[in-house]
């Protein structure tokens, strides 16, 4: 089961980028995990909830989104591959409807962290390492398209 280790390593680079940003945690995660990748979303979910346990983002809200594939042909043929419904299990030979050549895949291909909102507020109300005196909401959001990681 590859996904937790993609679960972690996911959660090293939103710490990560916390951290740059002098948070205290994580409060939510938006993942996008392509059918194509052969990451199953479900065992993703799962395996984000145990690895996130005793982190900066123990108490993050994780949003997984799944993207379609899309594939390219030398032959200028782009759009969404035929792709089994078993993709997990194998690599399927994709071939261009047009012409019967090879396609590359373009896209859903990949497991990515799209975005994370972080935090400067301590959890349990004991103080705060900054923030707004104003009251104001202390969240960020940011994305970080550097996150990718690729699975296939």
């Amino acid at each position: 089961m590859h996904e937790f280790s993609i679960a972690s390593q996911i959660l090293d680079t939103a710490r990560e980028h916390a951290e740059e940003k002098g948070a205290v945690r994580v409060t939510r995660l938006e993942i996008e995990v392509g059918e194509a990748s052969h990451v199953n979303p479900r065992q993703l979910e799962t395996c984000m909830e145990a690895a996130k346990t005793g982190t900066i983002a123990a108490d993050a809200t994780v949003e997984i989104e799944t993207a379609a594939p899309h594939a390219e042909c030398a032959c200028g043929w782009s759009g969404q591959p035929d792709v089994a419904k078993n993709a997990l299990v194998y690599a399927p030979d994709l071939t261009c409807p047009e012409c019967g050549d090879r396609i590359d895949l373009a896209g859903g291909d990949s497991c990515r962290l799209m975005s994370l909102t972080v935090s400067d507020e301590d959890p349990t109300g004991e103080g705060s390492t900054g923030g707004d005196p104003t009251g104001e909401e202390p969240d960020e959001e940011s994305t970080d398209e550097s996150t990718q990681t690729e699975t296939a």
